[in-house]
């Protein structure tokens, strides 16, 4: 469940950092490796210790919230899947 949390938040930081780097704010490769990271390691952490979200992805695999649950996890991967393929072919995580 981890991971999950983790790879939205790689990708929420990237799209920040990349529209901070195109409005002018973030002009060195340095400025830009840090914000980045920063903002992924803070979000990450915060995410990962508020027990809600971390339960609430459980009981979704678990099969506790039902169906919709599952359609739930399978909407998230399915946002991930967007992301990345997007950070592929456009250099940006949101178009």
């Amino acid at each position: 469940m981890e991971l999950i949390i983790y790879v939205l938040t790689l990708l929420a930081s990237i799209t920040v950092v990349g529209s901070a780097s195109n409005a002018g704010l973030l002009n060195g490769a340095f400025s830009r490796g840090f914000a980045g990271v920063s903002t992924q390691i803070v979000s990450s952490k915060w995410l990962v210790a508020y027990t809600n979200t971390e339960s609430f992805l459980r009981a979704c695999l678990d099969g506790q919230v039902g169906i919709t649950g599952y359609l739930f996890l399978a909407s998230l991967g399915a946002l991930i899947l967007t992301w990345t393929t997007n950070l592929y072919n456009y250099r940006q995580a949101i178009i």
